[in-house]
């Protein structure tokens, strides 16, 4: 259940801490910067930064609400009533003066930092702008009075799924006959394999306005195909789909949405398997890759990446969002993927997000962002 839309105050700071986990809690500080008004003055209270590098990425959200929360929509209402239309005109003139303000606040900070650099910008789940800058200006940009929030930029890893048997999904098809019909789920993930025979479209024919992104990876089962490369992704980084790294979006997918009746081929590890099924066999896939910067232990995806998948798939239309990623946890009031997530629950879209693989090891409390998100 939802808890409702809390808005936000005018002008808040937090503990800013980007934690990154290798195989079990290899975690680094990224940066650490509070500031708080007086009546007269801002002072800034000054923590810790540690970086790999001279300069980091940050969040920053602006003083106007998102599109999703334009109302103050909650998820009560939000299911009560049709999903966001981001392509009404009311809609379209909000997101013009997000825009702008937007523009205003860009231009004030090359006039503060002038080494910091604007990437991305959200309108939808949020209304913020990516800023990469110096870390040593970071205290600068928090004496901004555009920026209500600064938020780090969190490094996330995959998560293990299972089978539809764990959930009860095959009763619930067998009791009710219900196979998503109709829906279309967003999976937010390292790419999803459109040639895989578990997504073979025949008998499936595109909705009214898709295929949408890069349509030479869509077919009428999969009908979106996007990427959001991250910093130092490389080239293989930018396809919706690596043929060498993309097998965990593909095995989310085909437990999502799977086609009914799919024959497995004989493996090293596995014989040959018959009668496998998603969870909703007849729903729509989209594939938002996010999961592109490699590392040591596997490709990872920063927050700005995942927002701005969480908001593509927002103005895509979707039905669901399922993101089955995970990342140390951040002080939720400073995880920009909490308000992302409740801005899509606002938005009339289900947020499906993974608790992690880290019980068995850590036990109860284990839930990592966005795991944690209350929508």
């Amino acid at each position: 259940a939802s808890l409702g839309t809390v808005p936000p105050p005018a002008r808040s700071y937090g503990t800013l801490r980007a934690l990154r986990r290798a195989t079990s809690l290899l975690a680094a500080l990224v940066a650490l910067c509070a500031a708080s008004s007086a009546a007269a003055h801002l002072r800034v209270r000054h923590g810790t930064i540690l970086t790999t590098t001279t300069r980091v990425r940050v969040v920053v959200s602006l003083g106007l609400p998102p599109l999703a929360l334009r109302d103050r929509r909650g998820l009560a209402a939000a299911v009560a009533r049709r999903k966001l239309d981001t392509h009404s005109a009311s809609a379209r003139a909000y997101l013009r003066e997000l825009e702008h303000a937007q523009a205003r606040a860009a231009a004030a900070l090359r006039t503060a930092i002038p080494e910091a650099r604007v990437g991305r910008r959200f309108q939808v789940v949020l209304d913020a702008i990516t800023v990469s800058l110096p870390a040593a200006e970071l205290p600068t940009l928090l004496r901004q009075r555009w920026a209500a929030h600064v938020y780090p930029s969190v490094a996330y890893r995959l998560a293990t799924d299972r089978s539809p048997s764990v959930i009860g999904a095959d009763v619930l098809q067998q009791t009710t006959g219900a196979q998503g019909t109709g829906e279309k789920i967003a999976v937010v993930d390292d790419g999803i394999d459109q040639t895989n025979s578990f997504f073979d479209p025949s008998g499936f024919s595109y909705p009214a306005g898709f295929p949408k992104g890069i349509t030479t990876a869509t077919t009428a089962k999969v009908i979106v195909a996007r990427v959001f490369p991250g910093p130092n992704a490389g080239a293989s980084g930018r396809l919706p789909v690596d043929p060498e790294t993309s097998f965990h979006g593909t095995h989310v997918a085909g437990i999502a949405g799977g086609d009914s009746g799919t024959t497995a081929p004989a493996g090293a590890d596995h014989p040959r398997t018959t009668g496998l099924s998603g969870v909703a066999p007849r729903a729509w896939l989209g594939n938002y890759r996010v999961f592109t910067v490699p590392t040591p232990l596997g490709r990872v995806a920063d927050t700005p990446e995942i927002v701005a998948a969480f908001e593509a798939a927002v103005k895509d239309g979707m039905d669901v969002i399922n993101f089955s990623g995970g990342g140390s946890e951040v002080e939720p009031s400073n995880d920009a993927l909490i308000a992302a997530v409740h801005a899509v629950a606002a938005a009339g879209v289900v947020p499906v997000i993974a608790a992690g693989n880290d019980r068995d090891d850590f036990g109860v409390g284990s839930v990592g962002s966005p795991g944690t998100a209350p929508d």
